[in-house]
């Protein structure tokens, strides 16, 4: 009896011993997976280890660790290296102001390094800086959480974030952006300029080629002059010139990051917090692969002097291209500045899919569209608005409603633009801060139906960046109507920029007085005669849109 209780005391023992070691394993095993190591940009720490500073003057020492790949995996440079050389970020016209013989210093800034596929974590407050992230062969997943984050590069010559690798097809490898709820983060870049690549041994070709007889050998800091072989070691991915965008004698492929934040391979975000992305120069967040909003949540503004969200690589140019742009987000906010000289606020190279979320996209004005896309937009859910000179056709395999604007008497700053349904209950309401030619609707409160637009009334309410998220009460304005009807399968208007169509023969009918104060010196003879504005299918696209008036 004694012997059978030893034995079976024995076992339990074995057994409660092995649940214990088997409980301890798996804590560890966890906290070694999912452990979060945590930069703070402000004191230049990793995991409260101070990280390691490669200055200029110690450049030589860090090549000497690059080639043995001793680096540690976060670790702070006063440069942004290349692969072979300190980069040296020059605009254009330094070396043509200071003439052949330019000696320039690299900028000096706070890079942090990344150079891991641990779960990283950033928060403080870094002035003069930039993270920049190597995804060469690396064959997991990075995850970086912004947790109240705030970098500011204080320089437009370089981004404030780069994910570089010279593959841009390279999907081994997926670097999301998350920000950690009720959070609010700031990152504000510039880009990093095109370096044209030209090798050493090819120099007196292209000197033969350019037209000014400028010797290349004085400009090795703008033209990235290297052997052929140090050519092939560039970390950043090498991309084709257009023949039509090259000056004379421009070599014909170089490397460049053209947003605040920059991406040579696919980027996604995510998270439940705020980030707002503001670019000193050029794009906003541009990646030469696909870019992805997942997860219904998280709030983002984005405020660029070009592109606000842009996915580059043209199929033409590289068969493998991923330029796809998807968004399911709470909200997103794509405005392209007015001092800017071109943008659109949402451009792709491929399809945009837009899956949920308040999405408002204002391009700037003159030639451009809010949402741009070369391969098909797709507007599955969410309350979206965009506005643009430019028109580009939604697809007609998408999912929920939309309708089309398109303004022969352009709306200007400051006007107000709203749309009623049958029961002359606001449907959308918005306010611009620019001109435009061209506006689309789309919300899961659209419906076919008869509506009425009208312009300039008096609105009570609370709005976002002009769009009004709630409507207390509104004052009928100026009643709006449109001359003709695009095509309701999804097709481009007539006219790209709103023009009207041509006049009917006779002399149109005097402008209602009440009318005189909203043309804002837009075409005068406008007849917009059809006030009902009728929804029949999934879209519809209505056409010279102005003051209504009766025949």
């Amino acid at each position: 009896m004694n012997k059978s209780r030893n034995i079976l005391i024995i076992v339990l023992s074995v057994f409660v011993i092995g649940v214990v070691g088997l409980l301890i394993f798996n804590y560890f095993y966890k906290q070694s997976h999912d452990f979060v190591y945590v930069i703070n940009v402000s004191n230049l720490t990793y995991s409260n280890k101070k990280m390691k500073t490669y200055s200029q003057s110690d450049f030589d020492t860090f090549l000497s660790d690059y080639k043995s790949k001793t680096l540690p995996e976060v670790y702070v440079t006063e440069f942004l290296f290349d692969g072979v050389s300190m980069y040296k970020p020059l605009d254009y016209d330094d070396f043509v102001k200071e003439g052949n013989n330019l000696k320039v210093e690299p900028l000096k800034i706070t890079n942090i390094n990344i150079n891991t596929t641990k779960k990283l974590e950033f928060t403080g407050n870094l002035k003069g800086g930039m993270v920049s992230i190597n995804t060469n062969h690396l064959d997991a997943d990075l995850n970086i959480t912004l947790n109240d984050l705030k970098i500011d590069t204080d320089s437009k010559k370089v981004p404030v974030v780069y994910a570089y690798n010279k593959d841009i097809t390279y999907t081994d490898h997926k670097v999301t952006i998350s920000t950690k709820k009720n959070t609010h983060n700031y990152l504000d870049g510039g880009k990093l300029k095109k370096i044209s690549l030209i090798p050493s041994e090819d120099l007196n070709n292209y000197s033969d080629n350019y037209s000014a007889n400028i010797s290349y050998s004085n400009y090795t800091n703008y033209y990235g002059v290297y052997s052929s072989s140090d050519i092939d070691n560039i970390l950043f991915a090498k991309v084709k010139a257009n023949e039509e965008d090259l000056k004379d004698g421009d070599p014909y492929y170089f490397y460049k990051a053209s947003g605040a934040i920059s991406s040579d391979i696919d980027l996604y975000f995510e998270g439940e917090g705020y980030l707002e992305v503001n670019s000193k120069n050029d794009e906003g967040i541009e990646t030469k692969g696909n870019l992805t909003f997942s997860g219904a949540s998280g709030d983002y503004v984005v405020n660029a002097y070009d592109d606000c969200l842009n996915t580059t690589t043209d199929k033409s140019d590289n068969e493998n291209a991923r330029n796809t742009i998807t968004i399911n987000v709470n909200s997103l906010t794509a405005i392209v500045s007015l001092d800017a000289k071109e943008g659109d606020a949402i451009d792709s190279n491929g399809e945009l899919i837009l899956n949920g979320g308040k999405i408002i996209a204002i391009s700037f004005p003159g030639s451009d569209s809010g949402l741009d896309s070369e391969d098909g937009i797709y507007i599955n859910a969410g309350a979206v608005i965009s506005t643009g000179d430019m028109l580009d056709s939604i697809s007609p395999n998408s999912k929920q409603k939309f309708i089309a604007l398109s303004f022969s008497v352009k709306p200007e700053e400051n006007d107000i633009v709203t749309l009623l349904n049958k029961d002359n209950k606001n449907v959308f309401a918005f306010k611009t801060d620019r001109s435009y030619s061209n506006l689309i609707y789309s919300s899961g409160n659209l419906d076919i139906g008869n509506y009425t637009l009208y312009k300039n009334g008096e609105i009570d309410g609370e709005e976002t960046n002009g769009f009004y998220t709630k409507i207390n009460s509104y004052n009928l304005g100026v009643q709006l109507a449109y001359s003709s009807l695009g095509d309701k399968n999804g097709g481009m208007p007539e006219d790209r920029n709103g023009n009207p169509p041509e006049k009917p023969e006779g002399e149109p009918p005097e402008k209602p007085d009440d009318n005189e104060d909203i043309s804002r010196g837009n075409n005068q003879n406008i007849i917009a005669t059809n006030k009902t504005f009728t929804i029949t299918d999934l879209s519809t696209y209505f056409n010279g849109i102005a003051p209504y008036a009766e025949l």
